[in-house]
């Protein structure tokens, strides 16, 4: 008992002298200043596609020297993955974001961090980051960087973007993407909304490709767009008129209602031979019942279909001639296809040139009789010599206006406009390009879903719509011209309001996309 005693009152002066004892050692005191990072406000960062990712943290360094601190942002290359790339070691992050666009509830991840050399410790802020689809309506472009390949560009600026008061060329998007270019030179795009994705469809001589503009990635090709698999592909155009999207290729026409479907049919059981440039009549009101019309090079005459759809007469047949015709539309022979299209009164226009004598002319039909329960077929209307056009011997890229009797071709660097109301046509220079400048595309600016919107839909079309020309040009360098009409009756081009965008290789189609 006494030894236990004895125990205790040691145990307790033992503790006593502990806590009485001042330590004065200097070791694991020294107070070590962090860095705070301050993120009021910044609990996650969205950014549009192609735009600059700008974060400017505020930092509380204390009294660290900057240059005892090293930064790095890194962000991970696909949401929810775990590869990371660095991507800036400035204290501040600048960098243009190249992803695609974010489905919903999925994010990247910024990680930011913060090394102090002296200690050796790190300090970590990370963000959640939406990329935003940036690219909306404007202008597509194709160009070819080695006259092999296409790659995709895009243009957004008032002129062709609704409620829109920037510019934003953003240039070879496609490749950026997608880390490759479109193989063959693309001839024509048009844009579609395919069972309610949108998209952009290109043709090259050889290829029909599918690009889906959310996030411009690649969305199939030749047998991916068909029902039937061909053995092999020949696209010569795209067109479309109410509630068919319509494809050319291997001399068939194939339509389609792609709202409904996300792939093309089966073409036209046919012997006519269907040409490149095809008069696809979009306007619905009446009478305008003839769809489409074409000069078949083949059996040198016209044909027409009345209708597209399962209900309708969508039989083709030769153009007959009439009495009172000023030619004969069932046998007009040695004859090539330049240019066609129809009117907002329903008149096919075809721009036709002679094989043997080269003479090229303007052959104009009317849209047709309705009737039922048979269509009355277009009639020969008017025919106009360009034999006396200036530069018509090289001229090529014919563009018209719907609404105006005005046809625009070019030759060389220059933009001429043939006005044919009267009963001789007139032949006015309209513009003149730079020598330097050689002219690859002329078309008439028209919103992708033109003429389809109905009367008092809401929002109605731009007001530049049919109101001006999208020409591009190369040179040293691709560029695309906006040309407005001040007097589009005449064909006059308002030289005080022309935009111009650069930096492109050479192009080879553009079109609109919503």
């Amino acid at each position: 008992m006494k030894l236990f005693k004895y125990l205790f009152f040691i145990s307790v002066l033992a503790g006593v002298l502990q806590s009485c004892f001042k330590d004065t050692s200097t070791l694991d005191i020294n107070e070590i200043t962090g860095v705070e990072i301050d993120t009021t406000g910044m609990s996650s960062l969205s950014v549009y596609q192609f735009d600059t990712l700008n974060v400017e943290p505020n930092l509380n360094i204390g009294n660290l020297s900057e240059s005892d601190l090293l930064y790095e942002w890194k962000i991970n290359l696909r949401p929810n993955d775990t590869v990371y790339e660095v991507i800036s070691e400035e204290k501040n992050l600048e960098y243009e974001i190249n992803f695609r666009p974010n489905t919903s509830g999925q994010t990247h991840q910024l990680y930011y961090t913060i090394t102090d050399l002296t200690t050796g410790l790190d300090y970590i802020m990370t963000w959640p980051v939406t990329v935003r689809n940036n690219i909306g309506e404007g202008l597509v472009i194709a160009e070819t960087p080695d006259g092999v390949n296409t790659d995709i560009s895009h243009i957004m600026a008032p002129q062709v973007t609704p409620d829109y008061d920037k510019v934003s060329v953003k240039h070879n998007i496609y490749s950026i993407l997608n880390g490759s270019t479109l193989p063959g030179l693309v001839k024509q795009m048009r844009f579609a909304k395919i069972y309610g994705v949108d998209a952009i469809m290109a043709i090259t001589d050889e290829d029909f490709y599918r690009i889906n503009t959310l996030d411009y990635s690649f969305g199939g090709m030749n047998d991916d767009l068909f029902f039937g698999s061909k053995p092999e592909y020949n696209p010569q155009a795209l067109g479309a008129v109410s509630q068919s999207d319509i494809y050319i290729g291997n001399n068939q026409l194939t339509a389609t209602y792609l709202g409904a479907s996300r792939k093309f049919a089966l073409p036209f059981d046919t012997s006519y031979q269907v040409p490149d440039h095809v008069a696809f009549n979009p306007f619905t009101y009446y009478p305008l019942p003839v769809r489409i019309s074409f000069y078949d090079e083949s059996n040198d005459h016209f044909v027409y279909l009345p209708s597209l759809s399962a209900w309708g007469d969508n039989n083709m047949y030769v153009t007959p001639n009439s009495e009172e015709g000023v030619f004969n539309p069932s046998n007009l022979p040695n004859k090539v296809n330049l240019a066609a299209s129809v009117s907002t009164d329903g008149d096919f226009r075809h721009i036709l040139k002679d094989q043997e004598t080269g003479e090229i002319a303007l052959y104009v039909l009317d849209g047709g009789q309705d009737g039922f329960p048979t269509v009355g077929p277009p009639a020969p209307k008017n025919l106009f010599s360009l034999a006396n056009a200036p530069g018509i011997e090289e001229a090529d890229n014919f563009t018209f206006l719907d609404n105006q009797k005005v046809l625009y071709y070019t030759s060389g660097n220059v933009l001429y406009a043939m006005l044919y109301s009267g009963n001789e046509p007139v032949f006015e220079e309209r513009y003149k390009f730079s020598d330097a400048e050689e002219i690859t595309t002329v078309q008439v600016y028209r919103q992708a879903d033109y003429p389809f919107r109905s009367e008092g839909f809401d929002p109605p079309y731009i007001n530049t719509n049919n109101k001006q020309l999208i020409v591009s040009t190369y040179g040293s360098e691709g560029k695309v011209y906006l040309l407005p009409f001040v007097n589009a009756g005449v064909g006059n081009i308002d030289d005080s309001n022309i935009q111009v965008f650069g930096g492109f290789d050479r192009i080879t189609a553009i079109t609109t996309q919503l």
